[in-house]
């Protein structure tokens, strides 16, 4: 998840942020327990145990659900409900 930094930050998910420093962009890192699920996630995907197409919609559907309160997310989530 990246964001501005005038953005409503949804800490309770996120450990850290790092920004990146040519577009001032600052990207939530999650913790370290989240980590290892997307970690583990993306080892099934690389070794090609779920499709790869799979593990991005659970991986996107698991940072909606833990970004509720982020108003980016959720309104990337409206979107995607409304067909926009």
């Amino acid at each position: 998840m990246a964001q501005r930094d005038n953005g409503t930050d949804g800490t309770a998910a996120f450990g850290s942020y790092v920004t990146l420093p040519v577009i001032g962009l600052r990207v939530c890192l999650p913790k370290p327990e989240r980590l290892a699920w997307y970690a583990g996630l993306g080892l099934m995907a690389a070794f090609e145990l779920v499709d790869w197409e799979l593990a991005l919609i659970i991986g996107v559907g698991h940072l909606i659900a833990d970004n509720v309160h982020n108003k980016a997310i959720a309104e990337l989530a409206s979107g995607a409900e409304s067909g926009v």
